[in-house]
Order: C-alpha cells, then structure tokens, then sequence
C-alpha cells in the first residue's frame, strides 16, 4: 500500500511503509516530513528549484544530511545542486521497490526522463509535463496501477492516445495550480467520456493505492 499526495505543479509525494520520496518538489501544498529522495525530471522552474530543495532540507526531509538528489544532465546544466547524474535506464533501490528511469520528451527540456516507481507491490508513472511520449513510454506493457499526466488542454488529445497505449488502472492530472484546476476537471471528463478510469485530485489531496 502507498500513499500518494498531489502538491501543485508536477510535484507529487509517495508515501509508504518503509519509503517517503517526492518528485519535482516546487509544491504549493507543503509536504510532510520524513522525506528520504528527491527525484527530478528537468531544470524547467516550476519542476526544480533551489529554495523548494532548502525548505526540503530544512523542514520536511527524515534527515538533512542524508537526503538523496536525482536527477539528468538538464539540471546539473542549470543549478548548482549536488545529486546523483542519472539517465534513461538507470535503476534506483528503494527499501520495498524501485524506481526505474525512462528517456521523455518534454516542452522545451532536452533530456527530459520520467519516473516509474515500484512501491510496496505498486506501480506509479510520472510523466513529467509531456504530451508527445517517447517509445519507451508508449511501450511499457506492465499494468500500472496509477498514471499521472500533464492537463495541457491543447494536448487532451495526445493524453488520451497515450493511455490507451499504456492502460493503467487509473489516470490522474496533475501539472496544475489552483487558478488552473478547472481544466484538470475537465481532462478528468474527457478521460472519462473515452473510456478510460481518471480521478480528479485537488492540490493537497491524496490517494491510496
């Protein structure tokens, strides 16, 4: 069983038994603490900050010194921040699972990866802000338990391809802040409409799986 907490932008937190990471931290919600890694997809600042890294470090994270930072070339191009280089097919241990790295193709993010994360049995895709997904994406054949998408509503189309590839058990936007939810609400419709299971999460919200 994990948790799974939707804080603002692409930021999601996933909370488990033995495991407490998060992905793109610029939240607008604040995490909880206890957090031991960090993953990011690319150096664009809604995804990756240096005062959203601090606050982690100095508020929410299970100990300062010991917090772990991954990420691609992008951002060791464009912060100054010390983590661990990773790329597409780099596989990291968790206590109870595993995150694995797939090449992405984001707006304007060369070298873009995704996360695909196996916790406690489950399996959770992060997708960054992509809308044309690359080949290793669009070919996962594991069933993935939850999927979270970008809500670009030009790009509800290209979501909608996607899943159908991927089938998960259930898709949720995400990529948002709150000025914006309502078009999150309305991927959620178009999702469902097209057959395919979406849950709407408001910022701050979670869910367990």
């Amino acid at each position: 069983m994990a948790n799974i907490r939707f804080l603002g932008n692409a930021c999601i937190e996933i909370i488990s038994k033995e495991d407490h990471i998060i992905i793109d931290p610029v939240f607008v919600m604040p995490p909880k603490q206890g957090i031991e890694t960090v993953y990011l997809t690319h150096h664009h600042p809604d995804h990756v900050n240096l005062d959203s890294i601090a606050e982690i470090r100095e508020k929410f994270s299970k100990a300062s010194e010991d917090l772990v930072i991954y990420g691609p070339e992008s951002v060791h191009e464009e912060f100054n921040i010390d983590f661990i280089l990773i790329m597409p097919g780099s596989q990291i241990n968790l206590n109870n699972g595993n995150v694995d790295v797939f090449e992405n193709n984001c707006w304007k993010a060369e070298g873009c990866i995704s996360y695909f994360i196996t916790i406690d049995g489950k399996k959770i895709l992060h997708t960054a802000d992509s809308a044309s997904f690359s080949d290793q994406l669009r070919n996962l054949k594991e069933q993935i338990d939850c999927c979270f998408v970008a809500c670009f509503e030009e790009n509800f189309s290209d979501y909608l391809k996607f899943l159908m590839e991927i089938s998960p058990k259930i898709a949720i936007p995400y990529h948002f802040t709150a000025e914006k939810e309502i078009i999150a609400k309305k991927l959620v419709e178009f999702l469902k409409s097209n057959n395919i299971n979406s849950r709407f999460l408001a910022i701050g919200e979670e869910i367990e799986i």
